[in-house]
């Protein structure tokens, strides 16, 4: 082949062309590197916010107004501002008061919090979290049981959780091995159907959602969904807290956990969308078990007591305390183990039920004021 000098000229030209599309290209790499080597402005977070009084943890009542004597550590750092967050509600404060006036008529039984944030050049460079329990500010109106009518009971039935619909009662028992999901025609206390858990299950409560069963379980973490009427298991559910008591305001599932606090769950994937503390005028109630929800009170079984509490699921607050010591059978008074447990409504005849571990009885009463 012989080479001409227009041949060797265009080759030049081309080989140019190269040398400046890679002089470019590492150009812009060069460029894309120095840009990846300067991060954004981060602002450094420095500890300035004390507070002086109360205390965390400090316990009050709903409607105290409290001053909250807020201070500044020693720093080179100016700060401009604090902001104070309570409720939804932000305020901020000047640097010659820094006492900020909570009022907190508006919050709810159990623990609040209270966020202090210090900025310095617009920067929010601090934040402090005070956490105070509240006791409810109302005084729980006491009631007494009355028996109006009695049934027969199981008395092998280890109760755990209880409902009546549609003139049937049903029953969920525990005990590991002996753990059952039942449906009862209780005016008799004759079996109509049961289904046995699984032997590493140990029953809890239940309750009625639609036209679906949710049953808990104690340790496992887990609630098993059944067709009412067919006691076919449809799916199961999983939570991160131990399974007590569960029931529902038509709208949501409200459960416990053995603590004083109650937890608000999705009716479809068993997700927890909120959760509150119960307190009386004293302090925190505990050993929260079998729920019933009753025209807007949720209804609890102290465990270990001859005690029924009535507590505001929106504020917390019990509202009334029923004492269930006059009714309770012949020969289990004081026992620890087959204790009051049980409480369900019959919503159209407007009757209440209740029951206990292993009780040879089922009692429709009513609850009579002191």
């Amino acid at each position: 082949m012989k080479i001409t000098k227009s041949i060797i000229s265009n080759i030049i030209l081309f080989s140019l062309f190269l040398f400046q599309i890679s002089c470019s290209n590492q150009g812009k790499s060069e460029l894309k590197q120095n840009n990846q080597e300067k991060p954004d402005k981060v602002t450094k977070r420095i500890s300035v916010i004390k507070i002086d009084s109360p205390k965390s943890g400090e316990t009050f009542t709903i409607g105290d107004n409290i001053d909250i004597k807020i201070g500044l550590k020693e720093s080179d750092v100016e700060i401009d501002s604090l902001v104070v967050e309570s409720d939804g509600r932000k305020t901020t404060l000047r640097s010659e008061n820094l006492i900020y006036a909570w009022e907190t008529s508006g919050l709810n039984t159990g623990s609040n919090q209270l966020k202090v944030f210090a900025y310095s050049d617009d920067n929010k460079i601090d934040s402090y979290y005070l956490k105070l329990r509240f006791k409810s500010d109302i005084k729980p109106e006491l009631f007494e049981c009355e028996i109006v009518n009695a049934y027969p009971h199981d008395k092998n039935a280890y109760t755990q959780g209880l409902f009546y619909d549609n003139g049937v009662m049903f029953e969920g028992t525990g005990l590991r091995g002996e753990s059952s999901l039942r449906k009862v025609r209780f005016e008799t206390g004759e079996l109509v159907s049961i289904l046995s858990l699984e032997a590493r299950y140990f029953g809890e409560g239940i309750t009625a959602f639609g036209d679906k069963i949710i049953q808990l379980t104690l340790t496992s973490r887990t609630g098993f969904v059944y067709d009412k009427n067919s006691f076919k298991l449809i799916t199961t559910l999983e939570y991160d807290t131990q399974g007590w008591g569960i029931t529902t305001d038509g709208k949501k599932l409200i459960m416990s956990d053995g603590t004083q606090t109650i937890h608000f769950l999705d009716s479809e994937y068993f997700n927890e969308t909120g959760k509150i503390e119960i307190y009386d005028d004293e302090g925190p109630v505990n050993s929260l078990n079998e729920l019933e929800y009753i025209n807007g009170l949720v209804y609890a079984n102290v465990y270990q007591t001859e005690e029924i509490v009535a507590f505001d699921p929106e504020t917390g607050k019990v509202v009334k305390r029923i004492d269930c010591s006059d009714i309770i059978p012949n020969g289990y008074k004081n026992e620890m183990d087959n204790v009051l447990n049980g409480i369900a409504y019959d919503k159209n005849n407007n009757r209440i039920f209740i029951t206990g571990k292993r009780w040879p009885v089922l009692f429709e009463v009513k609850f009579v004021k002191n």
